[in-house]
């Protein structure tokens, strides 16, 4: 059976490659991970939380540059941020 909480993303004419009714919701409310604003900025040399492989998008605005983490990305999809004076949104 369908999980219930999925009524409103996965119902009859939806397509999908895969079987739906294996699938069940991760109990995270629709919206519950709040997009990032203003994100807190560390400098490359104080970043423990980084791995040297990890995966960034950069964005560079009037010389000024900030790179946010793929894994962090993942889980929120949307970045709201301003470098200096200029605001801007990533989203993923």
């Amino acid at each position: 059976m369908l999980d219930l909480g999925l009524g409103a993303f996965l119902y009859e004419g939806v397509k999908s490659d895969i079987r739906t009714e294996g699938v069940v919701w991760g109990d995270v409310a629709e919206d519950g991970i709040p997009d990032l604003i203003d994100p807190p900025v560390v400098s490359a040399d104080v970043a423990g939380h980084m791995l040297p492989d990890d995966r960034v998008f950069g964005v560079s605005i009037n010389g000024k540059h900030r790179a946010y983490p793929l894994r962090i990305m993942n889980r929120h999809e949307m970045a709201n941020d301003v470098i200096p004076g200029v605001p801007f949104a990533l989203a993923y």
